[in-house]
């Protein structure tokens, strides 16, 4: 593994996790780089993001999905300027994979945002008939030694490993009392469950679909910069390895321990991770691993201490 150098760096995009759709619509209006991209966005769509944002809570719907991706673009555009940052690769966990794909060139904005947009409607249907028991779990300082034992009887996929404690794994909603249950009583803590489930290999009939009906609409270019997938540590530098990072992510699980091996390999020693971020900035792979530069929404949204005036000075 080569040494990593501390001027060397890399931009890492977060996955999604619980949608706070106004905030992210808060923050496309406040942030003029999030502006810029949500006048690129509505003329790709065709009508407002902005308006169901407003009525939207917590739902993984084509709304938040897009804002999300926005708002990871505009915080990494800011935060490499600020820093004089030149990163030598990319990478995005889950969600994050596109925001990735845009940034290193493989595809402009207004088309991943056509892209997000009909996957999502996708996603949708097929969860209308198919797989709707189906739940994708969270869980943290869970070793995985354990795993087997408190899996043991339940039907499960993994589909993430995200450090050497924190995992996320596939199951059906009726099992998933019994399971944290037992996640409880190893120790460990259950934080989101995914609805729907995501990164599992029983959703094939979904990538197919996908597959069929969307990917093949949009070219991908070779990108400007290698994208180190996060389901098998790999560079990506063609379009076509481009497209199908993203379209695979639908059934191969985040394996994000060999995107950061990678990162050290090309000698990284400094990680911009831009986007709302619920995880990754806590995981000792990562954190022990780079100097971690943090561009987070919720940073821009604080509301900033107005300054204090003098105080009049009687005659």
């Amino acid at each position: 593994m080569e040494s990593s150098d501390e001027n060397t760096a890399a931009v890492l995009f977060p996955g999604m996790g619980p949608a706070r759709a106004r905030e992210l619509g808060r923050f496309l209006v406040i942030d003029p780089l999030a502006r810029r991209l949500l006048g690129v966005a509505e003329q790709a769509l065709g009508r407002s993001l902005l308006d169901p944002l407003a009525r939207a809570g917590e739902e993984y719907n084509e709304h938040t999905q897009i804002a999300f991706v926005l708002a990871s673009l505009a915080l990494a555009e800011r935060a490499e300027r600020d820093h004089g940052l030149a990163p030598v690769a990319v990478g995005g966990a889950s969600f994050g994979e596109r925001a990735a794909v845009v940034r290193a060139g493989a595809l402009p904005v207004a088309d991943l945002v056509r892209l997000v947009d009909a996957v999502a409607r996708r996603e949708r249907e097929y969860f209308e008939t198919a797989h709707r028991d189906l739940v994708s779990q969270f869980i943290v300082r869970t070793p995985e030694t354990a795993l087997g034992e408190i899996l043991d009887g339940i039907g499960h996929e993994l589909s993430g490993r995200f450090d050497d404690e924190v995992h996320l794994v596939t199951l059906r909603e009726s099992d998933l009392d019994e399971f944290v249950r037992r996640v409880r009583a190893a120790g460990g803590y259950a934080l989101t469950t995914m609805r729907p489930a995501a990164h599992a290999r029983m959703l094939g009939g979904l990538r197919d679909r996908l597959a069929e009906e969307v990917f093949g609409g949009f070219g991908f270019s070779d990108p400007d910069l290698p994208i180190v997938s996060d389901q098998d540590g790999e560079p990506v530098r063609t379009g076509d390895e481009a497209a199908s990072l993203l379209l695979e992510s639908t059934v191969n699980a985040v394996r994000l321990p060999g995107l950061v091996h990678r990162f050290a390999r090309l000698g990284v020693g400094r990680v911009l991770l831009a986007g709302p971020d619920h995880l990754l900035h806590r995981l000792p792979g990562l954190t022990s691993a780079f100097t971690l530069l943090r561009a987070d929404l919720r940073d821009t949204l604080k509301p900033r201490p107005r300054p204090r005036l003098p105080e009049a000075v009687a005659a």
